[in-house]
């Protein structure tokens, strides 16, 4: 019988299997301006990100990267964007 981590719901069914990938939340940052942010923490994963406007209605994001460490941001040049940006990043 094998062995190991699971999470089951009430009705018996697998929510969470040790196989099973889940993402961890490094941090949270409001974002207004081109910019980048360094976090050693994208070492211990394969790094996400998300972006969302925080002003109400639809609104580009700005162009989002990373390399290594480094997560870095650039709002391009002629595009209306909200006036500021919640970036959540992490790795999974």
């Amino acid at each position: 019988m094998p062995a190991g981590f699971q999470v089951f719901d009430a009705s018996g069914n697998v929510i969470v299997d040790l196989t099973d990938r889940l993402g961890r939340v490094l941090g949270i940052t409001t974002i207004t301006a081109d910019g980048n942010l360094t976090d050693a923490g994208f070492a211990t994963g394969t790094p996400f990100w998300c972006c969302i406007p925080v002003a109400t209605g639809r609104a580009p994001v700005p162009d989002i990267s990373i390399s290594g460490n480094v997560l870095s941001w650039d709002f391009q040049a002629g595009i209306s964007y909200a006036p500021s940006n919640r970036l959540i990043y992490g790795v999974y």
